[in-house]
C-alpha cells in the first residue's frame, strides 16, 4: 500500500510538473517513471526508449532520457527534442543551457538563459547563471550589467559585491576593484569587505592600514576567521610574533574550519625549520590546538602524530598513530604509518604485532609483509622472516623489484642460517632478474670467499666467480667501501695483495675506516706483504672497534 501511494505521488507530481498530460496517463510511461524512481536506470532507460517509440509526441520521456545519458552531446539531442515539443517549459530549457556550459558552449547557453531571464524576470538565480556565463566567455560588460539585474531586484550584498570584484581583478583592473568594494563597504559595513579592504593593502604592504580593516572586522564579527587569519600574518610580516601566535592560534582552534585546511597550513609551518626550532614552544601550542579542535580528523591526527615523533615524543606519537590506524580501518596509509613508525623506534616485537593486525585488514600486502620479515630478522627469528619474504615474494609480479629485493633478503637470511645452498640459491634466482645487482653481486662474492680462511691458487674457479661478480660492483659504485673490501679481500685470497693493498687504500679513503672488518683485512694484507709495524697499527684498531 505504501509503495503504491509512493508511485502515486510521483505520477501527481510529474503530471504537475510536465505539460504532456495526455502521455503522462500512459501505462508504459507510468512504468518507466517507477523504474526511474526506484533507481533501475538501466530498465528504466530502456522503457523510455520504448515509450518514445510508441509515443514520439512525450516531451516529458526525452527530457527523462536525457538525464541518464552521460554523453553530453547525446543528451542534449534528447533535450532538443523535448524542447521542440515544449518550447515554453523552463525545466527543458534550463537543463539545455546547463548541458551546454558544461560543454563551454557559452553562447548557445546565454542565448536560452536570456530567453528564460526575460520570462521569468523574478528569478535572480538566472542572472546568475548569466553572469556565470559572460564572465567565462569574458563579456565583463555584460556580466557586470547581470550583476545590476540583480541587485536592483534583491538589493547589495556581500557576495554580489566579492562577485564583482573578482571579476574586476580578472581584467586585471585591480584599483577599481579596490574602490568599488571601499564605496560599498561604507554604506555595508561587514566582515567580508572589511577583510577584502585589508588583504589589498597587505599586498600593497601598507600594513598599518591592513591591520586597520582587520580590527574593524573583527569589531563587526570577533569570531571572523579570516580576519583573525590575516591579522595574525601582517603582525608576522612585522615581525611581531607574539601578536602572530595571539591571532593564529584561534584560527587553528576553530573547529568550524575545514580540517584539511588547517592541517595544510600547519604543515607548511612545519617545513619552515628554523622557524620552528626557534619558537618550538609556540609551535608546540599550535599544534595542541589543531589537534583539539578536530582529533578524530585523519589529517591533523597523522600530522600531530609525525610532529610529536620528530620532537622525540615517541610514545604519544605511536598513540596518535594507533588511534589513527584504529578510527580508519580502511585506510591503507594509516595502517601501514603506525608499524612504520614503530619500527623507526626500533621496537620490533610491537612491529610483529601491529603489522600482523593492519595484514588482517589488508591481506598480502608486500610492503606490510616486508616490514614485518625484517623486524623479525632484527629479532633474529628469522624462519618467521623467510616466511613472509616468501610470501611477499609469491604475492608480487614475477620479475618485479619486490621479488628482486625479497630473493636478496632470503638469500641473506638462509646464510644466517648456515644453509649456504639455500643462500646461493636464492641469489641465482635474484640475479636472474637483475644481474648487475650489486647488492646480491657483493654478498654472493663474500660469501663464497669465506670458504677460503686463507689465500689458495688464484685459478680457483669459485674464487674467479667471487672476484667477476664483486668486479661488477666496484664498477658500478667505484667508492663504496663496503664493495671494495669485498673485491680486495678476495683479491687477496687469490695471492694477489698488492692489488688488493690499492683498492682497500681507496676503500680507508671513502669511509672504511670506520668499520672494524675492513680495518681487519687492511691490515692481514699489509702483513702478507711484509709492512707489519703498519699492519700492527691496523690490526689495534681493529680490536678496539671489537674485530
Amino acid at each position: 500500500m505504501i509503495k503504491r501511494l509512493r508511485f502515486l505521488l510521483i505520477s501527481l507530481a510529474f503530471c504537475l510538473h510536465f505539460s504532456s498530460g495526455a502521455y503522462a496517463q500512459s501505462e508504459a510511461f507510468l512504468e518507466a517513471i517507477r523504474l526511474y524512481y526506484s533507481n533501475d536506470v538501466k530498465a528504466a532507460y530502456n522503457q523510455f526508449k520504448k515509450v518514445v517509440a510508441e509515443e514520439p509526441d512525450n516531451d516529458a520521456a526525452y527530457y527523462y532520457l536525457s538525464t541518464m545519458l552521460r554523453d553530453t552531446s547525446a543528451c542534449n539531442e534528447q533535450l532538443k527534442k523535448a524542447v521542440a515539443l515544449d518550447p515554453d517549459n523552463y525545466w527543458y530549457n534550463y537543463s539545455l543551457s546547463q548541458n551546454y556550459i558544461s560543454e563551454g558552449q557559452y553562447e548557445e547557453a546565454a542565448g536560452i538563459l536570456e530567453k528564460l531571464a526575460a520570462e521569468h524576470p523574478k528569478k535572480t538565480s538566472l542572472y546568475s547563471d548569466l553572469m556565470s556565463v559572460y564572465s567565462a566567455a569574458g563579456q565583463y560588460d555584460k556580466a557586470l550589467d547581470a550583476i545590476d539585474k540583480i541587485e536592483n531586484k534583491v538589493g547589495p550584498s556581500d557576495a554580489l559585491a566579492t562577485i564583482r570584484t573578482d571579476m574586476l581583478l580578472s581584467q586585471g583592473k585591480t584599483r577599481e576593484a579596490y574602490d568599488y568594494m571601499l564605496e560599498y563597504y561604507k554604506q555595508n559595513r561587514s566582515p567580508r569587505a572589511a577583510c577584502f579592504l585589508a588583504q589589498y593593502n597587505a599586498a600593497s604592504f601598507n600594513n598599518q592600514e591592513a591591520l586597520k580593516f582587520y580590527d574593524e572586522a573583527l569589531e563587526i564579527n570577533p569570531f571572523d576567521t579570516e580576519a583573525r587569519y590575516g591579522k595574525a600574518h601582517v603582525h608576522r610580516a612585522l615581525g611581531q610574533y607574539d601578536l602572530y601566535f595571539e591571532n593564529i592560534n584561534p584560527f587553528l582552534a576553530n573547529p568550524d574550519i575545514l580540517p584539511s585546511a588547517k592541517a595544510e597550513y600547519m604543515s607548511d609551518v612545519l617545513q619552515q625549520q628554523q622557524f620552528v626550532y626557534t619558537f618550538a614552544p609556540q609551535v608546540d601550542t599550535m599544534m595542541m590546538n589543531l589537534y583539539a579542535s578536530a582529533p578524530a580528523d585523519s589529517s591533523i591526527c597523522s600530522l600531530t602524530s609525525t610532529y610529536l615523533y620528530q620532537r622525540g615524543r615517541v610514545d604519544d606519537a605511536l598513540l596518535l598513530a594507533k588511534l589513527n590506524a584504529d578510527n580508519y580501518p580502511e585506510s591503507y596509509s594509516l595502517n601501514f604509518t603506525y608499524p612504520l613508525m614503530q619500527y623507526y623506534s626500533g621496537d620490533y616485537p610491537a612491529v610483529t604485532s601491529s603489522a600482523t593486525v593492519a595484514l588482517q585488514r589488508f591481506p598480502d600486502d608486500c610492503d606490510l609483509l616486508q616490514l614485518r620479515a625484517s623486524s623479525f630478522w632484527q629479532m633474529g627469528e628469522y624462519d618467521s622472516a623467510i616466511g613472509d619474504y616468501d610470501a611477499c615474494a609469491a604475492a608480487a609480479p614475477k620479475g618485479s623489484d619486490i621479488t628482486l629485493h625479497c630473493y636478496s633478503a632470503l638469500g641473506d637470511l638462509y646464510h644466517l642460517k648456515g644453509d649456504q645452498k639455500a643462500a646461493f640459491g636464492y641469489y641465482d634466482k635474484a640475479l636472474k632478474i637483475d644481474p648487475g645487482y650489486a647488492p646480491v653481486l657483493n654478498n654472493y662474492a663474500y660469501y663464497i670467499s669465506e670458504r677460503y680462511p686463507t689465500p689458495v691458487n688464484r685459478t680457483t674457479k669459485e674464487l674467479k666467480k667471487a672476484l667477476d661478480m664483486s668486479r661488477i660492483t666496484i664498477e658500478k659504485e667505484p667508492d663504496n667501501a663496503t664493495y671494495l673490501d669485498t673485491y680486495a679481500w678476495i683479491l687477496h685470497l687469490m695471492g694477489l695483495d698488492l692489488e688488493a693493498k690499492a683498492h682497500f687504500k681507496h676503500a680507508l679513503i671513502h669511509g672504511g675506516k670506520e668499520s672494524g672488518v675492513i680495518l681487519r683485512h687492511y691490515s692481514i694484507v699489509l702483513k702478507a706483504l711484509g709492512e707489519n709495524d703498519l699492519a700492527e697499527i691496523y690490526s689495534d684498531q681493529a680490536s678496539r672497534m671489537g674485530e
